[in-house]
């Protein structure tokens, strides 16, 4: 039996209610939940609408809103995670949640975002077919356009690949992506997790990820070939908060350790449709602005201090007009690597200086690649991650043997041991971590204060 859930804020309550049908209707459904990030319009609308969609299905439809749980800004985790707590009571009387709404422990909990225009009953089947086969965590992956998912990109996927190569974290395709199915078993493992419970903001699709990973819980990826059909934003400054929250909870995270391992599956991609090729993701025009604006003083001392010289000229020269070519994907990696060492959440100028880079990074990607076409961008992002992850790999590879005081010709069957273990280490974890910055960043790191 299972749960859908659709967490939503202000949303199109059309879309809405089409999406509510549509699980609710499933035949593998046995409660629908909408949480709402407040009694706003939205949800006063769907609550009015509510009543007579309820007498068009055969299974119970809540709506609620959701509860401060986190430590972080209330946002998109406290939604989550008081839908992972209601999914493991709803069938029994509970203080926070009231009279039991089913009979029977729920097995599974579908997550969709409440504004996807080409939802349909497929994602559930897929999902469930899948959880069929004993998988823990069902991820949903589609096709993006190339300008889109900028924070996954060049963030979240970036900093996995950084930190644990040899782990599961770099392959999975959409690690920040909300469309996802869990077992009890998995919610079980979150909710007595302290960092997932505290992550009340857009970085608990890090923590989500992680956890399970870090856990051992078996994932499997379904592909929709539709895409993800929903409003994108306009200027890049629209994601502010986004990029902020991801990148400090994955520098939160760099020296945790993964030692368990996990099956991992990814469902065959399939061609992709005009609809996404041929869209646009941000507001070009918008986005250039936005490296001229909010400087401060510090952020130039920082941009000096702490980062290479070509990156620090061409940041500040922006304040008289948009540059970028300097942003290439190793420069970007450098900077990522003083940015993982040195950002301190909740500072507002380290929140401008790592936006106005990831602008620069974007804004780069996006004249260099994106204008030569579809699949050559596509492939760009790709072939970035994975000569990062390479990189790191070899390093955290060296770096293992020797810390066990292996050889450089070490036995064939100890090579196969020691890859038995997705990943012992962080790169940056304490046993070795300011080597290997010094190593990784030359030059950069020993002008810190």
């Amino acid at each position: 039996m299972a749960l859908v859930c659709f967490p939503f804020k202000k949303e199109d309550v059309d879309v809405v209610m089409r999406n509510v049908k549509t699980a609710a209707q499933h035949p593998r459904v046995r409660m629908v939940l909408l949480v709402g990030a407040s009694e706003n319009e939205t949800y006063v609308e769907i609550d009015a609408r509510l009543p007579a969609l309820g007498a068009q299905c055969d299974v119970p439809i809540v709506q609620m809103t959701q509860l401060r749980l986190g430590a972080l800004r209330e946002g998109k985790g406290d939604g989550m995670n008081t839908a992972l707590l209601y999914f493991l009571r709803a069938h029994e009387y509970d203080e926070l949640f009231g009279e039991p709404v089913v009979s029977e422990p729920l097995e599974r909990i579908h997550f969709y975002d409440a504004d996807i225009e080409s939802f349909n009953s497929s994602w559930i089947t897929k999902a469930e077919e899948a959880a069929d086969m004993e998988y823990d965590v069902i991820r949903h992956y589609f096709p993006r356009s190339s300008t889109d998912a900028q924070i996954t990109w060049q963030i979240t996927k970036v900093g996995f690949s950084l930190l644990f190569p040899l782990s599961v974290l770099p392959w999975v395709q959409q690690p920040l992506g909300g469309e996802l199915c869990l077992t009890r078993r998995c919610v079980d493992v979150l909710v007595s997790d302290e960092r997932v419970m505290r992550q009340s903001d857009w970085g608990i699709d890090t923590l989500y990820t992680f956890v399970c990973a870090q856990a051992g819980m078996n994932m499997i990826e379904v592909y929709v070939p539709e895409g993800k059909l929903h409003a994108l934003y306009g200027g890049l400054r629209d994601l502010f908060n986004m990029l902020i929250e991801c990148f400090a909870a994955l520098q939160g995270l760099q020296k945790c350790s993964i030692r368990a391992e996990s099956v991992h599956r990814i469902a065959s991609a399939e061609p992709v449709p005009n609809s996404v090729t041929s869209k646009i993701g941000y507001n070009i025009e918008k986005s250039l602005v936005l490296l001229s604006e909010n400087w401060t003083p510090r952020q130039e001392e920082l941009l000096h201090v702490l980062f290479p010289e070509r990156v620090a000229a061409g940041l500040i020269a922006c304040r008289d007009w948009p540059q970028y070519s300097f942003m290439d994907e190793a420069t970007w990696v450098e900077c990522y690597q003083v940015l993982l060492a040195n950002f301190e959440f909740g500072d507002s100028d380290w929140h401008e200086l790592i936006f106005k880079l990831w602008v620069s990074r974007v804004l780069n990607y996006t004249m260099r690649h994106v204008i030569r076409g579809y699949d050559t961008a596509m492939n760009e992002l790709r072939h970035m991650v994975q000569d990062i992850q390479q990189k790191s790999a070899i390093e955290l590879i060296k770096a293992r043997r020797e810390a066990q005081g292996c050889s450089p010709r070490v036995l064939a069957s100890e090579q196969d041991k020691m890859r038995r273990v997705p990943s012992e280490l962080s790169l940056f974890s304490d046993e070795y971590s300011s080597s290997f910055k010094t190593q990784a960043v030359p030059g950069i790191m020993n002008h810190a204060t």
